[in-house]
């Protein structure tokens, strides 16, 4: 199951009322939140949990909260019941997610917390009912942190990040450098997924998997060079992408199997992917091979690999089904035509009903479910046309 939390549009829309009557004013994004240090170098503690990216925030009474990082994240967001005093408005915004789709959401000026030494004052996040699955932690860091001017370096095996507003701290560091755009104030990066092919991706912590392609771009891509039909796996339609305000459409997905992945001069070799309808993102799996240093000042971004060479093996597994909420159920969303289950008859947009005669009446409970990598299980669905059947799954 594939989840991404993403970038927001930073368009506040802020309404006053004056004179008795309604008006609205623009809120713009901003990084004029306030840090407590200057000239200041600090290493703050991180965990990295099923390729994403944790940090803790310690708030003036001593309570903590759990913030994930996420670089495909504009700012800040946290959710209702989710530990943050929210009492401190300042309107609303127009928020679109990863997969088009939009809602308007209360923005919110938090209390201060601190991360690492480094007090936040007036920091503005969004704020949003819990998405399906996302119990772990209590709200997102966005990449304001970075915009701010803040160079960050995140080295996920010795569990830290580095953050400094010293301009020149990390210059005679060497490494695989990209540049970065910022669109939406979110940082997209040039990769090649294909011999001669250049594909621009979203610097994405708050996507766990290494790589995943635009459709439109994908086709595009195949369009020009036989190489890469050469790359697809199989073909199957469904969805799998779940946003902060639903799951992405339904459509042909290609699942690939990329010779390599090109980040600059780097190579990530045996690449399993697929695409999506969002737009194309590299993700924080990149972390596991090697510690990464984001420049704001210069919008370099500088891959470390852990091995010390210019290529690394990846060879992850391909998956055979996603799971998506639909209507408040558990549907099948995504299954490919040459897995186990798809010979049994599972189908895509089948109902969970039951896993081992545990009812399943809702998509939560499913995400609580605790499956063991390796274990066989007997899920009781239900087809679009009301039929039940029975069907035994392996976990991967």
């Amino acid at each position: 199951m594939f989840r991404s939390l993403k970038r927001l549009q930073a368009v506040f829309l802020m309404f006053l009322c004056c004179c008795g009557a309604t008006m609205a004013q623009l809120h713009r994004y901003s990084v004029g939140f306030g840090l407590s240090e200057r000239d200041f170098v600090d290493t703050i503690p991180i965990r990295f949990e099923n390729n994403q990216l944790y940090v803790e925030a310690m708030m003036d009474d001593g309570s903590m909260r759990l913030l994930n990082f996420d670089t495909g994240s504009s700012q800040g967001m946290v959710y209702y019941g989710g530990g943050f005093d929210t009492d401190d408005e300042l309107g609303n915004i127009v928020s679109r997610d990863a997969n088009g789709r939009k809602d308007t959401v209360r923005v919110v000026r938090l209390p201060d917390f601190r991360l690492g030494k480094v007090w936040v004052s007036n920091y503005v996040a969004t704020v949003i009912d819990r998405p399906h699955g996302r119990r772990k932690f209590d709200g997102i860091l966005g990449f304001d942190l970075v915009n701010k001017g803040l160079l960050c370096k995140i080295d996920v095996r010795n569990g830290w990040m580095i953050l400094t507003d010293r301009k020149r701290f990390f210059d005679n560091e060497e490494g695989f450098e990209v540049k970065y755009k910022l669109r939406w104030f979110v940082p997209h990066v040039w990769v090649s997924p294909f011999m001669r092919h250049v594909d621009e991706a979203l610097f994405d912590t708050g996507s766990p998997p290494l790589y995943s392609m635009n459709k439109q771009s994908f086709d595009q891509h195949a369009y020009k060079s036989k190489n890469v039909e050469s790359q697809v796996e199989s073909r199957s339609r469904g969805h799998l992408a779940i946003g902060n305000y639903g799951a992405e459409a339904v459509d042909e997905v290609v699942f690939l199997s990329l010779d390599r992945l090109k980040w600059g001069e780097f190579s990530f070799r045996h690449v399993s992917s697929l695409t999506t309808q969002g737009g194309s993102r590299v993700g924080a799996a990149l972390l596991n091979y090697g510690s990464l240093i984001i420049n704001p000042l210069r919008k370099r971004m500088t891959f470390q690999p852990y091995n010390g060479t210019d290529t690394c093996e990846v060879q992850n597994r391909q998956f055979n089904m996603a799971f998506v909420p639909v209507h408040g159920r558990t549907a099948i969303g995504l299954i490919r035509e040459t897995c186990d289950e798809y010979q049994q008859g599972l189908r895509q947009g089948d109902i969970i009903v039951s896993i081992n005669d545990m009812l399943i009446p809702d998509f939560q409970t499913f995400v609580n479910f605790r499956f063991v990598k390796g274990e066989t299980y007997l899920f009781t669905v239900v087809d679009q046309e009301g039929r039940e059947k029975k069907i035994w799954s392996v976990r991967q």
